[in-house]
């Protein structure tokens, strides 16, 4: 079956995506001019960022295949440019990290409250919940990832609030809340592909075909672009949070 993806599902895929780009960009280049660095050392962390996540969408829009493409494939068929523009990326950002040190002096001023509540556009799970309506995916996977996302997405900016205020409880909320957004990003991945669904799902067989209209055009900038950008700020956020534990640092210090 053709994937049938109403017009304004296309819309709303294609915003939040540039949203999430020019949001994570703004983070950068906010923490690169606080971070201490030289000028033109920020400028090239600015550009760096710009241009790699520019070109992890754009490279996410050019190599999506049309939904009339899986009408000839295997029920049971994942399209390999998935993990391409999941493994791909994701390397280049650790080389980065492990060769930059201006790199990680930006993200380490990053703003913990930003790159928490700039995952309100996680809301975007409710699309998987239309198209389930509309027959375009199934529930095993539409209802876990659709409701799984709107809950971290609705309460990023509460968790972030928490923590820019430098409650008691904003350090142990924000882990509790990450740990939670990796998961659910986990099972949705996980029954988006059936890997997870016979564990998850035992009544719907051995075997479970993955939800086709997300290897497609325009839903395929989720698991391409939208997933793996989520998954980078998770761990940032976690590994700042555990380390300020580690060092015994106070709170203010890092929600700043």
């Amino acid at each position: 079956m053709i994937p049938a993806i109403p017009w304004y599902i296309t819309l709303i895929s294609l915003a939040t995506s540039l949203t999430i780009a020019v949001a994570v960009w703004g983070i950068l280049s906010s923490a690169a001019g606080r971070s201490g660095l030289p000028p033109d050392t920020q400028r090239r962390v600015r550009l760096g960022s710009a241009v790699f996540l520019a070109a992890w969408l754009g490279a996410a829009l050019l190599l999506a295949p049309a939904p009339a493409s899986l009408l000839d494939r295997d029920r049971f068929y994942l399209t390999p440019l998935i993990p391409l523009l999941v493994v791909v990326p994701s390397a280049i950002v650790l080389l980065a990290l492990r060769r930059s040190p201006a790199l990680r002096q930006v993200l380490a001023a990053a703003s913990l409250p930003a790159l928490i509540g700039v995952q309100l556009y996680r809301i975007i799970g409710v699309v998987f919940l239309i198209l389930l309506a509309l027959g375009q995916v199934p529930a095993h996977f539409a209802l876990p990832a659709g409701w799984g996302d709107i809950a971290i997405g609705l309460t990023a900016p509460i968790v972030a609030l928490v923590l820019a205020r430098g409650a008691r409880i904003g350090r142990p909320l924000a882990i509790a809340w990450t740990v939670l957004g990796l998961l659910d990003l986990v099972v949705a991945v996980g029954m988006g592909t059936g890997f997870l669904a016979p564990i998850l799902a035992p009544d719907l067989g051995p075997r479970v075909p993955p939800a086709a209209a997300m290897g497609a055009f325009p839903m395929i900038l989720v698991p391409a672009f939208a997933v793996p950008v989520s998954v980078l700020l998770h761990v940032l956020v976690l590994g700042r949070l555990l380390r300020g534990i580690r060092l015994g640092s106070g709170l203010v210090q890092q929600a700043t």
